[in-house]
């Protein structure tokens, strides 16, 4: 892996052309991809497509075959197929990726990823990869960050919201810690305020991670701050109307060409090259629905600027907290947080409409929730709900 990352531009899509000739994976609609220009004109491959989607001979029967199941964000589940060679290369990723903070896999992990699941199965699991799960909120929150550094852990990972809620419960703690190596944010938007919050907390840098079930690590952040494209098998691009396509050149067990992943992301080149391509995910803009806010049938905004004024806020306040905007009818946003603001939600609330007013040339009615967010839920989170009925999108 390291070695196709070590060539030119020019050499390494030579190293893919030859790969998908040996390979030769079907599109969407039975076609054979022999070469990197098929791609370009082949279809997309949806969800729905990929779960009836026959398994390859190269697994039939074969024993040693590895599955991951996800639901994602839209309920449907999934089957994720892998041979043995193909889960070997996405650990190679994350290892690859981990080096960059001096970290290895196997090393102990304390992981934030909802309740711990109960059972000898989930135990022996935990134990054989060296990571303890945690859950820092409620009222056993100050008891979960003490055990979580009593343990001392190499890295942190999880879920960018419970990471949150046990940066804020050890800021309001007096206890000497040894710092992790790293802490790593997964799954979920955070605001650069936030990630800057968490890394005071524990004292360790902050690297956001992008990815999915079905590929594991697509991108990952640098210490220089960009999300740099890591799997050099893996090649993205972001359609308008299909959001992020995905496709990985080197498997075999399932055909995952121009994949639908639901997110939308920005891929744009930078001059960095410390860590896999050139290429960064510049912009993540959540799945489709979630995308636009709108004023009117026929007006819209991205929602995009509630993440930024909120990252303003913040920044000027030095208070950091989740949020998430709804909206059930035209013209018109609830906002939760999970705490209360200093100045109050409802000074937030005119600090996002004035924001607003000269993105979108007119005030915004937004306004604060009865209540809080739900800390204890541990589904994944973002900053935008989109609520309404869209017939014309």
């Amino acid at each position: 892996m390291e070695n196709l990352w070590l060539l030119s531009e020019e050499d390494r899509a030579e190293k893919l052309d030859q790969l998908l000739a040996r390979n030769r994976p079907k599109d969407s609609v039975g076609e054979e991809v022999t070469g990197l220009d098929a791609i370009k004109t082949s279809p997309s491959l949806s969800k729905k497509q990929l779960r009836t989607q026959p398994v390859r001979g190269v697994l039939e029967g074969d024993k040693s075959r590895f599955g991951r199941h996800t639901a994602g964000t839209t309920g449907e589940p999934t089957q994720v197929l892998l041979t043995r060679k193909e889960l070997a290369r996405m650990l190679g990723v994350r290892e690859y990726c981990f080096r960059h903070y001096g970290l290895k896999l196997g090393q102990r992990e304390a992981r934030l990823w909802g309740r711990p699941e109960s059972g000898v199965k989930s135990w022996l699991k935990n134990f054989v990869m060296n990571r303890r799960v945690f859950h820092p909120v409620g009222l056993d929150a100050t008891r979960e960050v003490a055990e979580l550094l009593k343990w001392k852990p190499d890295y942190l990972y999880g879920y960018a919201s419970l990471l949150l809620e046990a940066a804020q419960t050890l800021a309001s703690m007096d206890i000497e810690f040894d710092p992790p190596k790293c802490v790593v944010c997964t799954a979920e938007s955070i605001l650069p305020a936030q990630k800057a919050y968490i890394s005071r907390a524990f004292k360790a840098p902050v690297a956001e991670e992008y990815g999915s079930t079905e590929f594991d690590v697509i991108a990952f952040e640098c210490a220089e701050g960009h999300r740099h494209l890591v799997n050099p098998w893996v090649l993205v691009e972001n359609s308008e109307s299909k959001g992020c396509l995905v496709t990985d050149v080197s498997r075999t067990s399932q055909s995952l060409i121009r994949y639908e992943l639901g997110d939308h992301a920005s891929v744009e080149k930078s001059g960095c090259t410390l860590l896999g391509a050139t290429d960064v995910i510049h912009q993540l803009e959540g799945r489709s629905i979630n995308r636009f806010a709108y004023l009117s049938r026929n007006e819209k905004f991205h929602a995009l600027e509630f993440a930024r004024a909120v990252d303003r806020y913040q920044s000027m306040s030095g208070e950091v907290f989740e949020f998430t905007v709804y909206q059930y009818q035209y013209g018109h946003f609830v906002l939760e947080t999970s705490t209360n603001p200093g100045e109050g939600r409802q000074d937030l609330c005119e600090f996002i409409s004035e924001h607003l007013y000269p993105v979108v040339g007119e005030k915004v009615n937004i306004i604060p929730a009865g209540e809080q967010i739900d800390t204890e839920h541990s589904d994944k989170k973002g900053y935008f709900v989109q609520a309404m009925e869209l017939d014309h999108e």
